[in-house]
């Protein structure tokens, strides 16, 4: 009695320190099975560079493993605002919140919070994912979007489609594109310091993997057509070869960019500030970009919007990420990686000049 009585105060305040699991659940239906990639022998030097970065080792002979898309019917959850975890029974879905390592630094988990309840008959889906997709377009084009690709292939029926009401606005225009030809979603916002005691949620299963971009084709190009089609993309004559630069970043800086910026020009490379264009503009950008330099960063998420590019991507020593390798493997992308000195206590480095002029022979 008093154990109930304590969960009953705990949930009150919206502290919830207890999880489930909904992979063994009786409503769960498989929606695209497992999938693996396979590497050649330069791809799998990469990524034994990567995993050596952070002190662990794979067989990557053995290929890549994506796994299985489910969606799973839950009846009476509570969908929680701050985060877009939901509960059920008192305890945190992890599949809500991605993965156990997320569900530690989620909202959700182990965090009281002042949270007002509503009650919402009907049947409910959402794919929201906070704070890592808050105005993150990494987040928000690999561990937002893709969720609704299979969820609305599987459902005909109304269905109501929980967002934030502070979302960005480029979060809220590609929301928009995908949903224009299914007019049985309606999109209902809700607050942050408010929780929703939902008679029936559809659960979409996160499509991407942890550290990885990589996309099932069809879910990328479903992403990429209607994005194009919404900005109203175009041609607009040659295409163009650009460096992203992060010099007004706090991390990821190439501290000698100043000696690599006249190599660049001479080879027809425009500087770019992911941060200084509009959403739409940095899409059609991509769109008419035939080759990307970059430090690794947010910016090159929109490697998703280029038609086909080259790509080198540079990486601190001691810090080799391999999102955006796997997204280009994903897209069938020239993808070439190299890896600079140790980065600072900012993963600030810097990268050997000749060796990036050595890649433009590639060009």
């Amino acid at each position: 009695m008093l154990k109930k009585l304590l969960f009953r105060i705990l949930h009150t305040a919206s502290y919830y320190f207890r999880y489930t699991s909904v992979l063994h659940h009786a409503s769960k239906r498989v929606v695209a099975p497992t999938q693996v990639i396979y590497f050649n022998e330069q791809e799998q030097e990469f990524l034994e560079q990567s995993a050596a970065s952070f002190n662990y080792s794979l067989d990557y002979t053995l290929g890549y493993r994506i796994k299985p898309q489910f969606i799973v019917t839950l009846q009476d959850v509570t969908f929680l605002g701050n985060s877009g975890a939901i509960v059920q029974g008192g305890k945190v879905v992890v599949e809500s919140v991605f993965d156990g390592s997320r569900l530690s630094k989620s909202p959700a988990f182990k965090t009281p919070a002042f949270m007002l309840s509503k009650t919402r008959p009907g049947l409910y889906t959402s794919v929201l994912h906070l704070p890592w997709a808050e105005n993150n377009n990494y987040h928000w084009f690999f561990d937002c979007l893709p969720r609704l690709y299979f969820l609305l292939q599987q459902v005909q029926e109304p269905i109501q489609l929980i967002m934030r009401r502070d979302l960005p606005a480029y979060q809220y225009e590609t929301l928009q594109f995908l949903l224009q030809e299914h007019p049985n979603v309606e999109v209902m916002y809700i607050g942050e310091h408010e929780k929703w005691e939902v008679e029936q949620f559809i659960l979409p299963s996160f499509i991407s993997n942890p550290q990885s971009g990589y996309l099932p084709l069809q879910v990328s190009q479903w992403l990429r057509e209607a994005i194009w089609k919404g900005y109203q993309v175009k041609h607009t004559g040659s295409k163009k070869r650009i460096y992203i630069s992060r010099s007004k970043a706090k991390t990821r800086r190439v501290l000698n960019e100043p000696e690599l910026l006249p190599l660049l020009s001479n080879y027809g490379f425009e500087i770019v500030r992911a941060e200084e264009l509009s959403y739409q503009e940095q899409v059609q950008l991509f769109y008419n970009t035939e080759a990307v330099i970059a430090p690794h960063g947010a910016g090159l998420t929109n490697l998703l919007f280029a038609e086909n590019c080259k790509v080198l991507e540079l990486h601190p020593a001691n810090l080799v990420k391999t999102h955006y390798f796997l997204l280009c493997k994903g897209l069938g992308f020239d993808y070439t990686s190299e890896i600079g000195t140790g980065g600072d206590s900012s993963e600030n480095f810097t990268v050997v000049i000749k060796r990036v002029e050595a890649w433009f022979s590639e060009l």
